[in-house]
């Protein structure tokens, strides 16, 4: 059922702060489509009325009413109407908080950052070899042994560097309790984002390893694992018993319509057969779907031949293998929406070494491929250098401000408007500072 709201009681019943937003995607007398975020809004005698058929449309309506102030010198232009609705249901971003703890207050941060963009993912990549940053009660040692490390000095280090466990002088790192994570969703919920946690398995999983050191390959020590070989052993029952229990949790954790992520990357097929790890993930994805849950995985599993998930695609060379699967697909090229990397080739500029700059100029230039199974888009923000507050949000935005252009399927704006309006955003509201 439509709902109808006046400006003035939109904006209190959703009272949130200055926003940059991407531009509009009709200004005509376009029908309301009925897909989530939808709304009109139209001006006429002074007074503005707003129309939406949920709740999430009412407050993206109120981030566009402020851009248009913003725009006009805090009024609004009689005889205005704007029929607005998303391109794509995901509209991403990804944050690693394994290889550096980002506490929830950061997070809180992020997602008021988002919500003001229409981004309405925020994908947490919760495990990775440095660290395991979600509480499981069945598995205690993950987090009072997988969360930490010996702390290390300033500058870039080496895998080989990382030492797990809290037996050290100074340690670093951290969790989240599962009151915590809820708390947290609850947050983003109210703000229209959802939560979407990736446990990575069966590679990246040097902090399991530690932790429970049975769990690895049986020809390789623990010391051995830690550089790549950091993979579960598969064909332990254990380790099935483990992954299973795991999502047990994470489903307790996370509402019924959160997909839960299981990573599926980046694991040597000489040392787990492109057959085993597809049996295992397959398993997984099969095991979620019998509790009715969705399953995400990077696109190597859709590529060893998993079925039934949505996929991730973060290598753009894939892209052809991965359409011709039917799977739905989220995108998230290297080559445009990896965040990491530098900015600018300018001196001093951080981000991953020996890697390409993805310039906000790069990122605007993206053009989605026209393809039905394409959700959306997302950007991935990995964290290993990207060791404080400050430098996330530095890396994050503006360029995620360009690619929410995309995300909500705006017509696309010159590039030049988007920073300026971020600059003005920056300028009354320093959330992203």
């Amino acid at each position: 059922m439509n709902r109808e709201f006046t400006c003035f009681l939109l904006l209190i019943l959703t009272a949130t702060a200055q926003a940059v937003v991407p531009g509009v995607q009709r200004d005509d007398a376009v029908e309301l489509p009925k897909i989530a975020g939808a709304y009109t809004l139209a001006v006429k005698d002074e007074q503005c009325r707003v129309q939406a058929h949920d709740a999430a449309g009412a407050f993206y309506a109120d981030q566009t009413l402020q851009q248009l102030r913003r725009e006009h010198n805090g009024q609004l232009p009689e005889g205005l109407r704007v029929t607005d609705y998303p391109r794509y249901e995901w509209r991403g971003l990804h944050v690693d908080v394994s290889r550096h703890f980002f506490d929830m207050a950061v997070l809180r941060r992020m997602v008021n950052t988002m919500a003001a963009l229409k981004l309405n993912r925020l994908h947490l990549h919760l495990t990775d070899g440095p660290g395991w940053r979600l509480e499981i009660k069945s598995y205690p040692r993950l987090t009072s042994v997988g969360a930490w490390r010996k702390k290390l000095g300033p500058g870039p280090h080496e895998w080989a560097d990382f030492r797990i466990g809290p037996d050290f002088p100074e340690i670093y790192g951290g969790f989240y309790t599962q009151e915590q994570m809820r708390e947290f969703i609850a947050y983003a919920r109210e703000r229209h984002v959802m939560v979407v946690p990736e446990i990575d398995l069966p590679g990246h999983a040097f902090a399991t390893l530690v932790a429970y050191p049975h769990f690895r390959l049986p020809q390789f020590t623990l010391a051995e694992t830690q550089c790549g070989r950091d993979i579960l052993n598969v064909e332990h029952p254990e380790v099935i018993q483990f992954a299973k229990r795991v999502l047990d949790e994470l489903m307790a954790i996370f509402p019924e319509d959160t997909p839960i992520h299981l990573g599926g990357d980046e694991v040597d097929t000489t040392l787990l057969s492109r057959e085993q790890q597809r049996k295992f993930i397959q398993m997984l994805v099969d095991y979620l779907a019998a509790h009715g849950r969705r399953a995400i995985t990077w696109d190597e599993a859709a590529e060893n031949g998993v079925r039934g998930q949505w996929v991730m695609l973060w290598r753009p060379d894939k892209l052809q293998m991965a359409l011709e699967t039917g799977l739905p697909l989220i995108l998230c090229p290297l080559s445009h929406f990896y965040f990491d990397y530098p900015q600018s080739e300018s001196p001093g500029e951080p981000g991953a070494p020996n890697t390409f700059v993805i310039s906000p100029q790069k990122v605007h230039s993206y053009t989605p491929p026209l393809a039905p199974q394409v959700l959306g888009i997302q950007a991935n923000l990995w964290s290993e250098q990207i060791d404080s507050a400050e430098r996330l949000f530095y890396m994050a935005f503006p360029r995620a401000a360009v690619m929410a252009e995309h995300a909500w399927g705006s017509p696309r704006r010159p590039l030049n408007n988007i920073l300026l309006d971020w600059q003005q955003l920056l300028k009354r509201w320093p959330i992203a500072r």
